[in-house]
């Protein structure tokens, strides 16, 4: 718990079908003195059947609360996100006061690369080569325990139906985001075209930066260095504005 002075909390919010795993480059990087929330969504982590009967209003409502319970004991909260986790940042950051976002792959513009097919198929099968950096990084991002009733899995559509109709309703609100934002894009994303940066180019509050060997899950040394000391000069500026 942070002291009086540094009442400071990093509420982390991963995407559909992610895992709490997916920050842990970040996760040694927050003061020990600050207070940490990795969420677990509802139906992550578990089986076929447990994300089908888990719904986007308890995944939202799971995040108001979390922000809540943090507001209780802290005053200045930051949000990282991923994908997903994104849009909730997005539309809480609107509603009640956020320090600062720090979002990975916003995914206000959808599509469907061949990488995405052949990485999902490696990552139902579990025959992943050693050597596959980008079918090894899915797998690690999903939550999911794998299940071979292929049927099973239309349970799911009604989950994806309703993540995009979260992607409708964050992209028309984006212009009244107005927490400074650090959105980072993968040039390689085999979900996100890159050209949502095109959104947010007119707000001023939010700077977006390319990842150019990057994909969806696979970061690349290079773009997480790059993050990473982003996300370090972030900490250094909030700390700043702590009065001694």
């Amino acid at each position: 718990m942070a002291s009086d002075q540094e009442r400071i909390a990093i509420l982390f919010i991963h995407g559909i079908l992610g895992t709490t795993s997916h920050f842990e480059p970040f996760l040694s990087l927050v003061p020990p003195n600050w207070s940490i929330c990795n969420l677990s969504l509802k139906g992550h982590g578990g089986s076929v059947k447990d994300f089908s009967q888990a719904s986007m209003t308890e995944w939202k409502q799971q995040v108001k609360n979390a922000l809540e319970e943090l507001s209780e004991t802290n005053n200045k909260i930051i949000i990282v996100a991923h994908s997903m986790g994104t849009l909730f940042a997005i539309q809480e950051a609107i509603e009640k006061p956020v320090e600062e976002l720090f979002l990975l792959n916003v995914p206000l513009k959808v599509r469907v690369t061949l990488r995405l097919f052949r990485t999902s198929w490696r990552v139902f099968t579990g025959n992943i080569k050693p050597d596959d950096k980008w079918s090894l990084a899915a797998q690690n991002a999903y939550s999911i325990e794998r299940d071979n009733h292929i049927l099973r899995y239309f349970g799911w559509i009604p989950r994806y139906l309703e993540l995009f109709s979260e992607i409708r309703k964050t992209r028309k609100i984006i212009g009244k985001l107005l927490t400074p934002s650090h959105i980072y894009l993968s040039m390689l994303d085999e979900m996100v075209s890159p050209k949502c940066s095109k959104l947010f180019k007119d707000n001023p509050c939010i700077c977006v930066k390319s990842l150019q060997t990057s994909g969806h899950f696979y970061y690349s040394p290079e773009d997480q260095c790059l993050m990473k000391e982003d996300f370090n000069k972030m900490i250094q500026n909030v700390q700043k504005e702590i009065p001694n």
